[in-house]
């Protein structure tokens, strides 16, 4: 977004404000906005204000939150199926902020950051407000460690981690000492970081089982969430098996990156949760621990065989031309390639359509587990893993963001708790809400004009009228990738 904020005061009338720390919606409200902040809402707010919209019979609602993007990948874009990979993941980053902006994403927080990402998405005109991890903070031996050789690691993962309590091993000429959580920890939050984010990757999901690599201790990271802690940041836990999350719960930690989908020894062909998920699940879902689910990680792989996706009249508004085109060509070779790596897997014989049919149930199921657990009182945390590597081409940004809300709702969800994980529960969770999350007088001016209540219908995230950013108003329509032409 612009260096300064929006010069000119706003002043939106008659409008009715959702906001998650009000029991019922505010009718009839002027929200007045100076230098990017909200001053007041009120009935008799500063009518002499420079720019003025009528919000009668409209809906006012904080930006959303996604707290757990990854800035660096592009939909489905892999350079070894086509040529034209400069031109399009080119034209994908110019395009990614806006993408994320036309569905109301007005912040969002990189867990696994590159600075070079990260550097190229704030200084684009317009984009969300970027917070972040840091680089995730991954073991020195640990999973994330085996695509890299010694040199690259350390580039890639500088503040790494060495768990002295887990018998890990260090790169030549490494001070043990420089990798100790309350080291690394502070130099993160040097750079920026307002989280950390820690991996309990156990590549169950490896065909001939997972490589040798270390998993984190317990006691490691007790430490990482007590530095953590010191320095006012939460810590998340990337994990998705029933070990993974008894773990973070032992631990101490306070988010998993994600929820429990893989359930080891069971066929993706069961639809029933087994007793021991569901003892897990129900351990989470009555602890202090938030989840975010991110649904969508797992229905990126199932997006390859949903001729839909690529059929979607909205993808055309968040992805240039040229990387359509390139899903609908070169990029369904990952087809074959998943089916010839998972297929016989998910199902003997690897048959594509028996494979789909089972990443369907696979997929389904979870949305049960997952509503169950909001069900019984957990603290779900709206987030899209937006957009992960991996295979598949069913994450495009902005619009992934509304899918996972869909697959919530499908999941049992109630409108409301979606709209509160994706505004204030993100906001506190992240030590934002006293700048982002809420429509109250001194936070930043970043709203969503709607022409549906979000209480009550769902498609009222893709009925966004104006995004406000910094306290400027912007008309949809000018974010969207069809506009390419008119960009500045």
């Amino acid at each position: 977004m612009p260096s300064t904020a929006f010069a000119e005061d706003l002043l939106i009338e008659n409008v009715t404000v959702i906001s998650g720390e009000r029991d019922m919606p505010l009718a009839d409200a002027n929200v007045l906005v100076r230098d990017g902040r909200i001053v007041t809402l009120a009935a008799n707010a500063d009518a002499g204000a420079e720019t003025t919209i009528d919000g009668t019979g409209k809906f006012l609602i904080p930006g959303l939150i996604d707290s757990h993007v990854h800035l660096y990948h592009a939909t489905g874009l892999k350079r070894r199926y086509t040529d034209e990979f400069d031109r399009i993941y080119d034209g994908f980053l110019d395009q990614l902020p806006r993408s994320l902006l036309y569905f109301g994403y007005t912040s969002v927080i990189e867990l696994n950051a590159s600075p070079a990402a990260n550097e190229r998405f704030a200084e684009a005109p317009l984009h969300p407000r970027l917070f972040h991890c840091g680089h995730g903070l991954v073991l020195s031996d640990g999973f994330m460690s085996l695509d890299f050789s010694p040199e690259d690691f350390k580039a890639r993962f500088p503040h790494f981690l060495y768990d002295n309590h887990g018998g890990s091993t260090l790169p030549d000429d490494v001070d043990p000492a420089d990798h100790a959580p309350q080291a690394v920890v502070r130099r993160l939050q040097d750079e920026g970081a307002i989280c950390i984010k820690l991996y309990y990757e156990e590549a169950l999901w490896m065909p001939g089982g997972p490589p040798p690599f270390s998993l984190p201790s317990v006691a490691i990271v007790r430490e990482v969430v007590a530095a953590a802690h010191e320095a006012g940041m939460p810590v998340l836990l990337h994990a998705t098996t029933p070990d993974g999350h008894r773990f973070a719960l032992e631990a101490g930690v306070d988010i998993l990156a994600h929820g429990l989908w893989e359930w080891p020894g069971t066929s993706y062909a069961v639809e029933t949760v087994p007793p021991p998920i569901q003892a897990v699940a129900d351990v989470v879902a009555g602890s202090a621990i938030a989840v975010q689910p991110t649904m969508r990680t797992i229905r990126n792989t199932e997006s390859m065989f949903d001729p839909q996706i690529l059929g979607d009249p909205r993808l055309p508004s968040v992805l240039t031309a040229a990387h359509i085109d390139y899903l609908n060509g070169p990029a369904q070779v990952q087809r074959d390639g998943f089916l010839d790596f998972f297929g016989d897997l998910i199902v003997e014989g690897g048959d594509p359509e028996a494979v789909a049919e089972h990443l369907r149930t696979f997929n389904r199921r979870y949305e049960r587990l997952i509503g169950e657990m909001a069900a019984n009182g957990a603290n779900l945390l709206f987030a899209t893993d937006t957009t992960v590597g991996g295979f598949g081409w069913g994450n495009a940004p902005g619009l992934n963001g509304y899918l996972e809300m869909r697959g919530w709702q499908a999941a049992g969800i109630p409108l409301r708790t979606i709209f509160e994980a994706a505004t204030i529960r993100n906001a506190e969770a992240f030590g934002l809400a006293g700048e982002v999350g809420r429509v109250a007088p001194g936070l930043r001016a970043d709203l969503l004009l709607l022409t549906a209540n979000p209480l009550e219908t769902l498609q009222a995230y893709d009925r966004i009228e104006t995004v406000v950013l910094g306290g400027e108003p912007i008309q949809r329509e000018e974010l969207s990738a069809r506009r390419s032409s008119a960009r500045p």
